[in-house]
């Protein structure tokens, strides 16, 4: 059983670590910054939404080297490098009313328990910290199949969703203009 391993990672990285201890058999995937990434979707004026990426600026994800369901999930996302295409209102989502970047340019991601629900797929429960509040959050994710690239590097992909409510972690800011409950879709591509 990994609990204690599990356990220290995910203490690890929530308290700034960058080490991820894992038993000797699992494999550790890092996430590849050019295309991991989060996906922000929030109703906005009741008729229409705003969609936002969010970089994972570094990931780890740890396996058994028999399956490529998770059994750690530690992310860090760059909220600095927040967009939506438009740089006024990025601008003003980087701003103290939404995500305060000036103060909080990062935002972390530590699984806590991982359940298999189906071959490739998983539920994650996890901590999500953002603007100096940390909340609980479940995702839904899955895997699909692993490949090795030109230099028999090995990579496999995650995509997870999941929801918050921005005014958990303290975005009150424009109530009834913008939507509180915010759709969050991860994709991890992980190398090892």
């Amino acid at each position: 059983m990994r609990i204690g391993t599990l356990g220290l990672c995910a203490l690890t990285f929530a308290f700034g670590g960058s080490t991820v201890a894992a038993a000797a058999t699992d494999v550790v995937w890092s996430s590849d910054p050019a295309v991991s990434k989060a996906s922000l979707t929030v109703p906005y004026l009741f008729l229409s939404k705003i969609n936002a990426t969010i970089p994972i600026e570094s990931g780890t994800v740890v396996t058994t080297d028999e399956s490529t369901t998770p059994l750690l999930v530690d992310l860090r996302f760059a909220s600095a490098a927040l967009t939506t295409g438009d740089p006024k209102r990025d601008a003003d989502l980087r701003s103290d009313k939404f995500f305060d970047v000036a103060r909080y340019p990062t935002i972390l991601f530590a699984s806590e328990q991982i359940v298999e629900t189906n071959a490739g797929t998983f539920s994650v429960k996890g901590s999500l910290t953002m603007n100096g509040a940390t909340r609980s959050i479940l995702l839904e994710g899955r895997s699909l199949p692993e490949q090795r690239d030109a230099d028999g590097k090995r990579h496999v992909r995650y995509e997870a969703t999941g929801s918050f409510r921005r005014s958990d972690f303290g975005m009150t800011y424009a109530r009834g203009i913008v939507g509180n409950d915010i759709a969050l879709d991860v994709v991890i591509e992980a190398i090892n």
